[in-house]
């Protein structure tokens, strides 16, 4: 089976060794082909603009929108109209409900001032809505909240560390078993 990853730092796997991400490593787990289409700091209308093949498609974005200070709904609407033209295209669609902030997040990677509270109460609501959101178009999720953890995340509390890599990896495994 071959399964299109789109979206952003979080898909591509930033900090990482190719070989290293959890679209690698699940490829490796399952057999299936998961091919990483992440790109760094992508927003949610470039992620829906990306093309994409094969017989599934996985989407995980959204935070870059928020941290630009858009409205939430600007990530769930590119990421409804992502997971419809899939469906249309006989692609089927799953969302990736994106793990949350660390508590101990470091800001200082950010370009620009950034309201960091505001940022994880905006990005709560749109994991939240998300779900619903999915639950009422029939596009299945794979929900990251509880598993990827502040341990699994990086320097920055954000992107995913090489344990949170193969955290993903093995999420990714049980939803797309070999």
């Amino acid at each position: 089976m071959i399964i299109t990853c789109l979206g952003d730092s979080l898909t591509y796997g930033y900090g990482v060794d190719r070989a290293h991400t959890w679209c690698a490593l699940a490829s490796q787990l399952t057999g299936h082909s998961f091919i990483n289409c992440g790109v760094n700091g992508a927003l949610s209308d470039e992620i829906a603009a990306h093309p994409f093949w094969g017989d599934e498609l996985f989407v995980m974005g959204g935070l870059n929108d928020i941290f630009m200070g858009r409205n939430i709904s600007v990530p769930l609407e590119g990421l409804r109209a992502l997971c419809r033209k899939a469906s249309d295209l006989g692609v089927r669609p799953t969302a990736g409900i994106p793990m949350q902030i660390s508590p101990d997040v470091d800001e200082a990677w950010c370009e620009g001032p950034v309201d960091i509270e505001k940022v994880r109460a905006a990005y709560a609501e749109y994991a939240d809505r998300l779900v619903i959101q999915c639950k009422e178009d029939g596009v299945r999720t794979l929900d990251l909240r509880q598993r990827i953890l502040p341990c699994h995340l990086s320097f920055d509390g954000i992107h995913l560390n090489l344990a949170g890599h193969r955290r993903m990896a093995e999420a990714v495994a049980e939803f797309w078993p070999a």
